[in-house]
């Protein structure tokens, strides 16, 4: 407890995963964030394998999808499922 005891003891305002005290529009944000994440990490693993036209016809393809109304409807469906598991 002494060792403790000198480091910063503050409790903070909200824990990053699964708290009901985070803000709605930090957990909006966050959970966009993890959809974006899982797009780009798709796009990394192609890297490897396609060559620079087909990474470039690539990102045409996905720029047509990162726009408000196709990401809403991903962005719902994880937060529904979130809630989901939640409620189990």
């Amino acid at each position: 407890m002494r060792d403790n005891a000198e480091e910063d003891m503050r409790i903070p305002e909200y824990f990053e995963i699964n708290d009901v005290r985070k803000p709605a529009s930090k957990y909006v944000e966050d959970k966009l964030r993890e959809v974006l994440d899982e797009l780009f990490n798709a796009r990394r693993g192609l890297e490897k394998h396609l060559s620079r036209s087909e990474l470039v016809a690539y990102d045409q393809v996905l720029a047509k999808y990162l726009t408000h109304d196709v990401l809403l409807p991903k962005l719902k469906r994880e937060i529904y499922k979130e809630q989901n598991v939640f409620e189990q």
